[in-house]
């Protein structure tokens, strides 16, 4: 198997105005909606939504994505590997149905962390939370008052875990396999997170 199905190129960057952020969970949902909002002066010219499907498996998060993509100009499936089987089903499901794919293996506390170190190797959920715990300061819990926190205290190192996740998943790609499931620990949240903040150089 070709890791070509897992990859697609970024898309082509046009002067669009509709974008929709579709979550596996709340998590994702209150950081995007907090990145909105931190760059909204780059981001004023689109209107993005974001929305937390009430199913967390990538296939539904994906195929929910899918219903509405005839509605806006660019459309995105975020979510988490977590114990999912159908992981790598849906990143395949999405590029083939011209859906966008912002996941993590094992789940976003990933990208949270690139935020302070740049840590290779698969890193299990209990010691990522742990790792995590230890660099923010305060203990992580997933109650929406925590995330809010993260939020803020991570909110001007998005470039260097930007670099450092995208360093990561091209690595992967080479050296872990086909299977992005084989890909741990890795994100790739910074594909979309460059990718809305290209807007403001578009519209200049």
């Amino acid at each position: 198997m070709s890791t070509d199905k897992y990859r697609r190129k970024p898309p082509a960057l046009q002067i669009r105005d509709k974008v929709l952020i579709m979550c596996g969970g709340e998590t994702e949902e209150i950081y995007f909606n907090h990145f909105k909002n931190k760059h909204k002066r780059d981001l004023r010219n689109i209107s993005i939504k974001v929305v937390a499907h009430k199913k967390s498996n990538p296939m539904a998060v994906v195929q929910a994505a899918l219903a509405q993509k005839a509605d806006y100009d660019e459309v995105w499936a975020v979510f988490d590997k977590d114990d999912f089987m159908d992981f790598n089903d849906a990143i395949i499901f999405a590029l083939d149905s011209g859906i966008n794919c912002a996941f993590s293996n094992e789940a976003i506390e990933y990208w949270f962390f690139l935020h302070f170190e740049n840590k290779t190797g698969a890193m299990s959920r209990n010691t990522l939370n742990s790792e995590l715990e230890r660099k923010l300061g305060f203990e992580y819990d997933k109650g929406a008052e925590t995330i809010q926190r993260i939020c803020e205290k991570i909110g001007n190192r998005l470039t260097i875990a930007e670099e450092w996740a995208q360093i990561g998943h091209e690595r992967h790609i080479i050296h872990s396999g086909d299977k992005p499931s084989d890909w741990c620990s890795c994100t790739t949240i910074y594909a979309l997170t460059k990718r809305l903040r290209e807007w403001s150089k578009a519209k200049k």
